[in-house]
């Protein structure tokens, strides 16, 4: 049988790291608008860098919403893991009399 355990700690790191990446995808999406394609020279090398840039563009929005959505789902997965966590500590706790 597998041996599994649940670090709350682990999954409070987890989060703030992926919140990190998320923070690098937003400023990577503002670098990315912001990059200019004209003065190529070619029209065929400034579509090419459009159609890289709105791929790219469309990707990493992509990429930051599922980050998003994986933060919300281990936040609460580690609220429910420290309320589990207090209630088993509540009930092995003798009553005072």
């Amino acid at each position: 049988m597998a041996d599994f355990t649940v670090s709350p700690e682990f999954l409070a790191q987890l989060c703030k790291d992926l919140k990190g990446c998320g923070d690098e995808l937003d400023q990577g999406l503002k670098a990315l608008k912001g990059a200019s394609r004209s003065g190529l020279g070619y029209d065929f090398l400034e579509d090419a860098g459009k159609h890289f840039q709105d791929t790219w563009d469309y990707g990493l929005g992509k990429l930051r919403e599922s980050v998003k959505e994986l933060v919300k789902g281990l936040e609460q997965i580690q609220r429910n893991y420290d309320g589990t966590e207090q209630s088993i500590l509540k009930a092995l706790t003798p009553a005072s009399s």
